[in-house]
Protein backbone atom coordinates (compact mmCIF):
# COMPACT_ATOMS: atom_id res chain seq x y z
CA UNK A 1 0.00 0.00 0.00
CA UNK A 2 2.94 2.32 0.61
CA UNK A 3 3.95 2.04 -3.03
CA UNK A 4 0.38 2.78 -4.16
CA UNK A 5 0.40 5.86 -1.92
CA UNK A 6 3.58 7.16 -3.54
CA UNK A 7 2.17 6.52 -7.02
CA UNK A 8 -0.97 8.50 -6.15
CA UNK A 9 1.13 11.41 -4.90
CA UNK A 10 3.16 11.39 -8.13
CA UNK A 11 0.01 11.40 -10.27
CA UNK A 12 -1.38 14.28 -8.20
CA UNK A 13 1.90 16.13 -8.67
CA UNK A 14 1.61 15.79 -12.47
CA UNK A 15 -1.88 17.28 -12.35
CA UNK A 16 -0.57 20.12 -10.18
CA UNK A 17 1.99 20.99 -12.84
CA UNK A 18 -0.78 20.98 -15.46
CA UNK A 19 -2.88 23.29 -13.26
CA UNK A 20 0.12 25.57 -12.82
CA UNK A 21 0.57 25.90 -16.58
CA UNK A 22 -3.18 26.54 -17.02
CA UNK A 23 -3.02 29.20 -14.30
CA UNK A 24 -0.20 30.99 -16.09
CA UNK A 25 -2.15 30.88 -19.36
CA UNK A 26 -5.31 32.20 -17.64
CA UNK A 27 -3.33 35.00 -16.04
CA UNK A 28 -1.67 36.03 -19.29
CA UNK A 29 -4.91 36.03 -21.29
CA UNK A 30 -6.78 37.85 -18.54
CA UNK A 31 -4.16 40.59 -18.49
CA UNK A 32 -4.08 40.84 -22.29
CA UNK A 33 -7.87 41.14 -22.54
CA UNK A 34 -8.03 43.59 -19.63
CA UNK A 35 -5.38 45.89 -21.15
CA UNK A 36 -6.97 45.76 -24.59
CA UNK A 37 -4.08 44.00 -26.31
CA UNK A 38 -6.57 41.33 -27.35
CA UNK A 39 -9.82 42.73 -28.67
CA UNK A 40 -12.67 40.67 -27.32
CA UNK A 41 -15.84 40.80 -29.36
CA UNK A 42 -19.12 41.04 -27.60
CA UNK A 43 -22.02 43.33 -27.01
CA UNK A 44 -21.31 44.15 -23.37
CA UNK A 45 -17.87 45.64 -22.57
CA UNK A 46 -18.57 45.40 -18.84
CA UNK A 47 -19.10 41.65 -19.13
CA UNK A 48 -15.88 41.31 -21.09
CA UNK A 49 -13.99 43.28 -18.42
CA UNK A 50 -15.55 41.15 -15.67
CA UNK A 51 -14.53 38.01 -17.56
CA UNK A 52 -10.98 39.29 -17.85
CA UNK A 53 -10.84 39.98 -14.12
CA UNK A 54 -12.24 36.50 -13.45
CA UNK A 55 -9.50 35.02 -15.65
CA UNK A 56 -6.88 36.89 -13.64
CA UNK A 57 -8.34 35.73 -10.31
CA UNK A 58 -8.59 32.10 -11.41
CA UNK A 59 -5.10 32.32 -12.91
CA UNK A 60 -3.63 33.53 -9.63
CA UNK A 61 -5.49 30.81 -7.73
CA UNK A 62 -4.33 28.13 -10.19
CA UNK A 63 -0.77 29.36 -9.68
CA UNK A 64 -0.73 29.61 -5.88
CA UNK A 65 -2.59 26.38 -5.04
CA UNK A 66 -0.47 24.00 -7.16
CA UNK A 67 2.77 25.64 -6.01
CA UNK A 68 1.80 25.10 -2.36
CA UNK A 69 0.86 21.47 -3.04
CA UNK A 70 4.04 20.80 -5.02
CA UNK A 71 6.18 22.27 -2.23
CA UNK A 72 4.34 20.24 0.42
CA UNK A 73 4.70 17.04 -1.61
CA UNK A 74 8.42 17.56 -2.06
CA UNK A 75 8.88 18.44 1.60
CA UNK A 76 7.00 15.28 2.63
CA UNK A 77 9.08 13.19 0.25
CA UNK A 78 12.34 14.54 1.70
CA UNK A 79 11.14 14.07 5.29
CA UNK A 80 10.12 10.50 4.60
CA UNK A 81 6.72 8.94 4.95
CA UNK A 82 4.86 9.59 8.16
CA UNK A 83 1.33 9.33 9.42
CA UNK A 84 1.10 13.12 9.83
CA UNK A 85 1.86 13.80 6.16
CA UNK A 86 -0.68 11.18 5.09
CA UNK A 87 -3.37 12.78 7.24
CA UNK A 88 -2.48 16.23 5.87
CA UNK A 89 -2.73 15.06 2.26
CA UNK A 90 -5.95 13.18 3.03
CA UNK A 91 -7.52 16.40 4.36
CA UNK A 92 -6.07 18.56 1.56
CA UNK A 93 -7.34 16.04 -0.99
CA UNK A 94 -10.85 16.37 0.43
CA UNK A 95 -10.71 20.18 0.64
CA UNK A 96 -9.09 20.62 -2.78
CA UNK A 97 -11.22 17.90 -4.37
CA UNK A 98 -8.13 16.06 -5.55
CA UNK A 99 -8.88 12.35 -5.56
CA UNK A 100 -5.21 11.40 -5.97
CA UNK A 101 -4.09 13.19 -2.79
CA UNK A 102 -7.07 11.68 -0.98
CA UNK A 103 -6.24 8.17 -2.14
CA UNK A 104 -2.52 8.68 -1.47
CA UNK A 105 -3.27 9.74 2.10
CA UNK A 106 -5.75 6.91 2.57
CA UNK A 107 -3.36 4.27 1.22
CA UNK A 108 -0.55 5.72 3.34
CA UNK A 109 -2.68 5.47 6.48
CA UNK A 110 -3.78 1.92 5.64
CA UNK A 111 -0.18 0.83 5.07
CA UNK A 112 0.77 1.99 8.57
CA UNK A 113 -1.85 -0.17 10.29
Amino acid sequence: MEKASKVMYKIANVFNWILLVCGIIFLIFGILVNTGAIQATGSDPEAIAAGAVALIVFGVWFIIDPIVMIVLTRKAEKAGASKGWDILFLVLGIIGENVFYFLGGLFGLISRN
